[in-house]
């Protein structure tokens, strides 16, 4: 059937053919010519260049229209001559591209491989407002940034009996990429008689297709695709504006099954492994990903073994695509670090920058559990996507630092949908023009227990704003809950360096809420931190500290219902507190309660905007003046602006802190609620530590440990002996002690190895009438290093000894 449809597509086409000359390339020197390129230059329009088989290394380039480039398959229908015709760009440029404003051009019968284009096409390029007729084609191993194998730029194409494979786009499209642009659009038509295949490519986003600015639906008959029930991490649709269109794939055959388990990533695998297991692991990300099933009823997870991943150590492929309901899991904060390195060969374009985890339509992300960097590569990004409304984006204990964005922030995601993020630490970042995150789209859901901090934005413009450094739209509710926000810095005098602003899709009052959050050393000409949106906004401050802020406007601009308590505002701003001007809309109006809160110049430091209905109530039980920090710290250290035992704001907030929503531990790791009374601000003074998630709802009573630690705090600690830590049990115990050390964010960092106490080693050498110690007395040095022996960084530290069911802490602090 298919030979006698080829036969008959021949025939109608052939005296088209044959109103033009055929000019005959070959390599042996018995045609017209040795070179497709001179035979092409020679042509006219309706003419046919003929070419024989063999392996020609060139980068043809067609101006002329009504061409026709065939292999000796188009005239005798032997499919023997696809494979032995070979257009071979050398991996160093694109093999064919068709020029803009040709029609009725046709190719046939042809491998195309090894082309390679930093721009888009690595095989064929069809440029804007042609018309292009492909048949009977192998095109593989092809790499480009957009569309490694086809690129179709608002143009018209036929594909028949095409095959698509292996090849490699750095942005979009793996194996097709098409766009519209400059007042046309692409049509793309599939043959439903010989039939294409498209499979196995890889890409930053849509892995075999990625069609953008679709006017229309796809409607692709295929005779085999990657999987037999395609996703968007294989085939994205993007319409113009977002506007929803469908593709539609009529596949026959798949070219693969998705497997339906945990896979298994190591720096020391191999990717013919089967992944499943750490013994049989796997050694590339992007791989793993590509083989798991995606399950949003039982989602799985790509698991990272412990190592450095990264382009030069391992060969990663970059961006890696994450898919839609499969976790990527490293080993840890200290133990998985992913690399993100610049492809070798393709510069980035205009727009484009390097990510090295992408999500561009994916709809539930999950990453966790490693360190991210680009090591300081400029215009790069960690995590980007995701241009699904449905999409949810949670990152829980990751590292992210030295990356240098330009065009899209550290973490830089459209719609993060109802997201949790957990434990992030965002930090030493420089920018010309970006920031740490950006969330362009909307977001709900809470951001806890994170650090974004050492960032620096140097754009300057004397008319247009830059982007802010943290710049998120919220859609109905966000909550932030234990963040630091610290020693940010934008140099633009017109651009704030936090703004937290919202969508109403439809009108609707957003709920911000801030609680046990931490503001420092931020710098700016202009607003330092936005909380604003219509529709009056409710919006929560609850046990904030704004402190050590600089600037020549406001610490905090502010609209809506709102409502700050426990709060501490003690800047050197000209005003602690703005009221955001909601201009043309009387039904605007902005309410401010204050309630058991220092704000350094009372309500002279809040700057009203007169418009009736706006309202500020700053309540008998605030107070102004100095806060009276602890100091002592360098002034970018978070403790800086802990609480010394002289401040006012001591047991100072609300005695009942009922429905204020807040974690059981302050900023620093201590109880939330000591004395039983809450304080004002992030910290609590002279609380113990809160560790764990098993340990009991207050404070449990003195402990029949006694426990010590020295020197401490501990100065220099790269070249000292350690901390020597000590303690004593009232008695034997059943088992053998435990003593774990965590950061304050309750992560264990160290895990001490303990021998025998010195009172059963003083028994067992039969010297126990000279023993004075009463109990069992345990002593061991701590270095200062994690359980990968790596030094830790300065700050506080909370050991734990657990013995049978007695338990007791100490804090060790670390100043380098």
């Amino acid at each position: 059937m298919k030979t006698r449809y080829l036969l008959i597509l021949w025939a109608i086409v052939l005296p088209a053919f044959a109103l033009g000359i055929t000019h005959q390339v070959n390599l042996d020197g018995s045609g017209n010519y040795i070179s497709i390129q001179a035979a092409l230059d020679a042509a006219n329009p309706g003419d046919t260049v003929l070419v024989y088989p063999g392996r020609y290394y060139e980068s043809l380039s067609i101006v002329t229209n009504g061409i026709n480039l065939l292999s000796l398959e188009a005239t005798t229908g032997n499919p023997a001559y696809i494979d032995s015709t070979i257009i071979d760009g050398n991996n160093i440029e694109r093999c064919i591209l068709v020029s803009r404003n040709l029609q009725h051009i046709n190719i046939r019968g042809f491998t195309i491989t090894n082309g390679f284009a930093t721009g888009g096409a690595g095989g064929i390029g069809l440029a804007v407002n042609t018309s292009s007729t492909l048949t009977n084609l192998r095109i593989k191993n092809n790499t480009a940034n957009l569309g490694g194998g086809i690129n179709v730029g608002a143009a018209t194409v036929m594909l028949s009996g095409v095959e698509i494979f292996d090849n490699y786009a750095l942005t979009f499209g793996g194996g097709l990429y098409a766009s519209s642009g400059g007042g046309y659009v692409n049509t793309i038509t599939f043959d439903p008689v010989n039939r294409c295949s498209i499979y196995n490519n890889r890409s930053g986003a849509g892995q075999d297709i990625f069609i953008q600015d679709a006017t229309s639906d796809l409607e692709a008959y295929l005779d085999t695709f990657s999987v037999a029930v395609p996703t968007t991490y294989y085939a994205v649709l993007q319409g113009v504006n977002l506007a929803e269109y469908q593709v539609h794939l009529d596949i026959l055959n798949a070219h693969h099954q998705e497997i339906n388990n945990d896979l298994y990533v190591s720096p020391q695998g191999d990717d013919i492994n089967d992944g499943l297991s750490p013994a049989t692991a796997l050694k590339t990300i992007h791989t793993a990903i590509y083989r798991v099933a995606g399950d949003s009823l039982n989602p799985k997870t790509v698991h990272l073994l412990p190592g450095t991943y990264s382009r030069t150590d391992n060969e990663q492929v970059f961006p890696i695509a994450l898919k839609s309901s499969v976790k990527v899991k490293g080993s840890g904060i200290d133990s998985t670090l992913v690399i993100g390195e610049p492809h070798q060969q393709i510069p980035l374009a205009f727009g484009f920058f390097d990510v090295v985890f992408k999500h561009h339509n994916e709809e539930l992300i999950d990453l966790s559990e490693m360190s991210i960097t680009t090591q300081d590569t400029d215009n790069s990004c960690a995590t980007n996507g995701s241009r699904n409304r449905k999409g949810s984006v949670n990152l829980t204990n990751l590292h992210i630092y030295g990356i240098r964005p330009q065009t899209a922030a550290a973490i830089d995601c459209f719609f993060a949908g109802d997201s949790v993020w957990d434990n992030l630490l965002v930090e030493n970042i420089e920018t010309m023009r970006a920031g740490l995150v950006n969330i362009g789209g909307s977001m709900c859901g809470t951001i806890s227990n994170s650090i974004f901090r050492n960032a620096t934005s140097t754009y300057e413009s004397a008319s247009v704003p830059g982007p802010s450094l943290i710049s998120i739209r919220i859609d109905k509710k966000i909550n932030f809950e234990n963040c630091e926000f610290s020693n940010l810095t934008v140099y633009d005098d017109d651009t704030n360096v936090i703004q937290i602003g919202a969508v109403q899709f439809p009108q609707q009052q957003n709920h911000f809420s801030f609680n046990n959050c931490l503001f420092t050393n931020i710098n700016s000409h202009n607003d330092m931190i936005l909380v604003v949106s219509s529709n009056n906004p409710k919006i929560d401050f609850t046990n904030c500290t704004f402190a050590g802020n600089q600037g020549d406007a406001y610490t905090l601009k502010v609209n809506g219902e709102v409502n700050i308590v426990n709060c501490i505002f003690d800047n050197d701003t000209p005003y602690q507190i703005k009221v955001n001007p909601m201009d043309g809309n009387p039904s605007e109006h902005t309410n401010i309660s204050i309630d058991h809160s220092l704000i350094k110049d009372g309500i002279d430091g809040i700057l009203p905007f007169p418009v009736p209905g706006n309202t500020i109530d700053f309540l008998p039980t605030s107070i102004s003046g100095d806060p009276l920090f602890v100091g002592g710290f360098d002034i970018h250290d978070p403790l800086n602006y802990s609480l010394s035992k002289y401040s006012p704001c001591i047991n100072a907030g609300t005695p009942d802190t009922t429905g204020l929503a807040l974690p059981p531990y302050d900023l620093a790791g201590n109880w939330r609620v000591w004395d039983n009374r809450i304080d004002m601000g992030c910290y609590e003074y002279g609380s113990e530590p809160h560790v764990g998630i098993d340990d009991p709802a207050l404070p449990s009573p003195p402990q029949k440990i006694s426990i010590s630690a020295y020197p401490n705090p501990l100065l220099n600690a790269s070249k000292a002996a350690g901390v020597f830590i000590e303690f004593t049990l009232p008695g034997k115990p059943a088992a053998q002690p435990v003593l774990d050390i965590f950061n304050v964010r309750g992560q264990k960092v160290k895990t001490m190895r303990l021998t025998e106490s010195y009172n059963s080693l003083i028994h067992k050498a039969g010297l126990a009438g000279d023993v004075k110690q009463k109990g069992e007395f345990y002593s061991t040095v701590w270095n200062g290093k994690d359980n990968n022996n790596r030094p830790l960084a300065s700050g506080t530290y909370i050991v734990k000894v657990k013995a049978d069911k007695m338990v007791a802490t100490t804090k060790i602090t670390i100043i380098k």
